[in-house]
């Protein structure tokens, strides 16, 4: 079987909450691309359930950063054996800052410099 996504993951370790309908549960992004991120955390949901996540969007500078919410579809779950842990893939479905984009991006720039 092919590799089935379209632009390479990246990575990027950053503090999350996420939830079905509030972010309310803590998490890890483990990695970013250009329309998903791999996600640790106790709380898996299976494959087709559409979570919400919300994080603070690092500027680089020292104004506080906006949280930044996007929605997505879990496109894979996975528990660690012997762990209350595990992750997650999930496929952007709505970004409405244009967040995860503005980050893989930056992301890019930084690596082919």
């Amino acid at each position: 079987m092919g590799e089935k996504r379209q632009s390479r993951r990246l990575p990027y370790r950053k503090r999350i909450r996420l939830g079905k309908d509030e972010p309310k549960y803590m998490g890890y992004a483990s990695n970013i691309s250009e329309s998903g991120l791999e996600i640790e955390s106790r709380n898996l949901y299976p494959p087709g359930t559409r979570i919400v996540i919300s994080f603070q969007e690092d500027l680089g500078t020292e104004d506080s950063a906006p949280e930044a919410r996007i929605e997505g579809i879990v496109k894979w779950s996975t528990r660690t054996l012997g762990s209350q842990s595990g992750n997650m893939g999930i496929q952007i479905a709505e970004d409405f800052e244009q967040a995860v984009k503005r980050i893989y991006t930056e992301r890019i720039k930084r690596l082919t410099k």
